[in-house]
């Protein structure tokens, strides 16, 4: 068994290995139930720590070109819950635009497929929760900080759906038997978000991580609400490109806009601050 080096940002992960099991090796990812700080418990609630469990052994159909990994077993102790995963072997390739667009298409699909109902509660936590306390004091945030309970508001308004809820390309995997398509992994917050949410994430996910600049970004940005656009209207919803384009910028400036490095924080707000 090998400890898997991780940063532990989602308060849900306790541990990741790899290990061979039966001459099959297996990605063992462990779940544990979050302690929640006493002063954040009324805004948070009971934490949906299950529902990467939950979804990956739904019968959810996925769209074309996306698949969950193969789940080996389930350790479920209360408290913790031990994951058995397909160890997806990864191709070696760049994330352009015709894949950002596949993706992009894909996730349009998905939220199109789990369409409908009234806001979830993701938004309105992290909101409550750490903007409140701590994200507003970042001076060239200033603005958008003020803007933040209307632009929630307007967010609750969308049409919602429910996808991936941290699609960035990190959590697409791209298999090595089949690299036009994704696994998809550390699906998360399964509750209705505003219609394109998932972009958000699909496009910042590299220029947080370091590999993509954040020049790079409106070119892959316009590319991935058209896409995602074609991909609900394949499932027959009508959905407009502005109500797409506040999805997606809005729930980037919840997210992200007050917690990425400068560079990316400057993009972000200026794209939240033209909504």
């Amino acid at each position: 068994m090998v400890t898997v080096p991780f940063d532990p940002v989602a308060p849900t992960t306790a541990a990741v290995y790899r290990v061979v099991s039966a001459g099959e090796p297996a990605f063992v990812k462990v779940l544990r139930r979050p302690h929640v700080p006493d002063e954040f418990k009324d805004v948070v609630g009971d934490f949906p720590w299950r529902d990467e469990v939950e979804f990956l052994l739904s019968d959810f159909v996925l769209p074309p070109g996306m698949r969950r990994p193969r789940v080996l077993r389930v350790d479920d102790f209360g408290d913790r819950i031990a994951l058995w995963l397909e160890d997806v072997r990864c191709a070696d390739v760049e994330w352009d635009l015709p894949r950002f667009r596949r993706a992009a298409l894909a996730l349009g699909r998905w939220a199109g497929r789990r369409y409908g109902g009234g806001p979830g509660r993701a938004l309105r936590v992290l909101y409550e929760g750490m903007l409140v306390r701590d994200a507003f004091l970042r001076p060239h945030c200033s603005a958008l900080a003020e803007r933040m309970p209307g632009l929630l508001a307007r967010l609750e308004a969308l049409p919602q759906a429910n996808g991936h809820n941290d699609a960035c390309p990190q959590n697409l995997l791209v298999p090595l038997d089949d690299p036009e398509s994704f696994v998809v992994i550390d699906v998360t917050w399964q509750c209705p978000n505003p219609v394109g949410a998932d972009l958000g994430q699909l496009l910042v996910g590299l220029a947080q991580a370091g590999p993509m600049a954040v020049t790079d970004l409106p070119p892959v940005r316009e590319a991935i609400i058209d896409a995602y656009l074609e991909g609900l209207r394949l499932e027959h919803r009508d959905v407009s490109r502005e109500q797409v384009v506040l999805g997606c910028d809005g729930t980037l400036a919840v997210r992200s806009a007050f917690h990425s490095e400068p560079e990316l924080a400057e993009y972000l707000v200026e794209r939240a601050m033209a909504l």
